[in-house]
């Protein structure tokens, strides 16, 4: 069903599946062949060597276990026996030594999920090599306590060496991966349908065929929920936080909740005078009054949080979330000496399909006031506040920062680091002096007891010296149709699809 022009207009797939239980995505979760993963993970039809529990925790999921040595430089990987692809070929050392080979041909390749970087991801790695059939070790350079930890879910997909191009990294079939869901059906950027795969090794899915259908606007997933044409959201800001109330009136609908792995964050170009100097910055910062700005526009779908690293993170510390107006007051005028400056506040139009950035940029807007800065809110389709954001044309902007992995060098490298992703490719700007020889002193510490110190004080400068705002961490608050499907359990990153099934 969508909704143009405020009627409704029933939405029928050309095929229907026997009993398939229906959902819906903010956006497309198979972006297909050109996408280094095909499909998203939430698809559950590729596995990575190492993953997350429902909780968070760093899991083997086709490894079953690992072991660093010489100094942390060389890794041994144990792999799952008795696993096989969707085409029944087996998963086994050969399998992941062709998946680091097309990594390697692959280099960098974008993606709507996390872009995959080779050199970003695998910082060190010179081979791989075979021990046995169900033994790999990666060698490095140099010493990597963290290595485990930057191989979890998207930066360790394992991919059937039939189902892909080695050269091109391009997917030339469905037979992707070893999950407990394999793809029958897809069409692009409107569904794709996943069957059960009942060869898999692990707990079978409890439904046989489960649709994902992408519906852009907040507005008509809501109306369809309403309708029962899909029985549950998935992927982040699956339902706006307003629209999420409002469906919990209804007593047919419920809401799974769990961590996630998300930052709600505020970027701004420190590229541009007046918050080229850091002491706007940390007004901008301590102007908002987390609580509030959570509560109101937020509903309970995201907690106040000011570290750059996740709380999932198991390297993560808890530091002082401080809000102080008067403070913020007197920062700014000594930065602006009475002046006022206009700022350009933009928003990607998809974010507002899945948050409420409007009323986020509007509070915004009035506590800025104060401060000095007159602020003008720009709304944009993707590409375009893509363009003007790597071409550093703006001020301050409203997105959310991914945990790719949980090694903590993944995000300090993005947003503390002068070469860091942030620098490139949006021309933020950031540079802190002591951030920068930390950095380069991670390199030459072999463990993680004495990586510790270092990871937190890199934590507390990105409090006192932010790279980027950070609001809150997002909560994955998933709405469903417990009138009709049970199991539906929101995990970090997706939602329990093996366990789904009608009631």
């Amino acid at each position: 069903m969508w909704v143009v022009g405020g009627l409704l207009l029933f939405y029928n797939p050309k095929t229907q599946y026997n009993n398939e239980i229906v959902l819906a995505a903010p956006r497309d979760i198979a972006p297909g062949p050109k996408d280094p993963y095909y499909i998203s993970s939430i698809g559950m039809v590729w596995e990575p060597l190492i993953g997350v529990d429902a909780n968070g925790q760093i899991a083997g999921v086709l490894a079953s276990g690992w072991k660093g040595q010489n100094d942390n430089k060389d890794w041994v990987i144990s792999l799952r026996q008795n696993v096989t692809f969707h085409d029944g070929s087996p998963f086994n050392a050969d399998a992941v030594l062709k998946n680091v080979e097309r990594w390697q041909n692959m280099k960098t390749k974008p993606s709507p999920f996390y872009t995959f970087n080779y050199k970003a991801l695998y910082p060190g790695l010179t081979q791989i090599e075979k021990i046995d059939d169900y033994t790999v070790v990666f060698h490095l350079d140099k010493p990597d306590p963290v290595f485990p930890e930057r191989l979890i879910n998207f930066s360790s997909a394992m991919f059937n060496p039939n189902s892909y191009d080695m050269t091109t990294g391009d997917f030339i079939n469905t037979d992707i991966g070893t999950g407990p869901f394999k793809i029958v059906d897809r069409q692009t950027n409107q569904y794709v349908v996943l069957q059960r795969n009942d060869q898999y090794y692990g707990e079978k899915a409890k439904s046989q065929f489960i649709r994902i259908r992408t519906i852009p606007s907040a507005e008509t997933r809501y109306a369809a929920l309403k309708a029962e044409e899909i029985y549950g959201v998935v992927d982040i800001g699956a339902m706006t936080p307003a629209l999420s109330l409002e469906l919990l009136g209804d007593s047919r609908f419920a809401m799974s909740k769990n961590r996630n792995t998300l930052n709600q964050v505020l970027t701004v170009n420190e590229s541009r005078w007046p918050f080229s100097d850091s002491r706007m910055v940390k007004a901008l910062s301590l102007a908002v009054d987390r609580d509030i700005l959570l509560q109101q526009y937020f509903s309970g779908q995201a907690q106040p949080n000011i570290n750059i690293l996740n709380s999932l993170n198991p390297f993560s510390i808890d530091l002082p979330i401080t809000y102080d107006m008067e403070k913020a007051k007197e920062l700014s005028a000594e930065v602006l000496q009475g002046k006022r400056v206009q700022a350009k506040l933009l928003i990607p139009q998809y974010g507002l399909n899945r948050y409420s950035y409007k009323e986020v940029a509007q509070y915004l807007q009035y506590l800025y006031k104060e401060l000095g800065i007159d602020i003008s809110i720009v709304i944009l389709d993707g590409s375009a506040f893509s363009k003007l954001s790597s071409q550093g044309n703006y001020d301050l902007s409203l997105g959310t920062m991914g945990l790719a992995n949980y090694a903590p060098e993944t995000i300090f490298n993005t947003y503390l680091a002068d070469k860091g992703r942030m620098n490139t490719l949006y021309k933020v700007g950031y540079h802190d002096d002591e951030a920068s020889m930390l950095l380069k002193k991670l390199d030459g510490l072999s463990t993680i007891e004495e990586r510790i110190p270092v990871y937190d004080r890199l934590q507390v400068i990105g409090i006192e010296h932010p790279p980027t705002i950070i609001l809150g961490s997002d909560l994955n608050a998933l709405i469903y149709n417990q009138a009709k499907i049970k199991g539906y359990n929101a995990l970090t990153y997706g939602v329990s699809l093996q366990t789904i099934e009608w009631r």
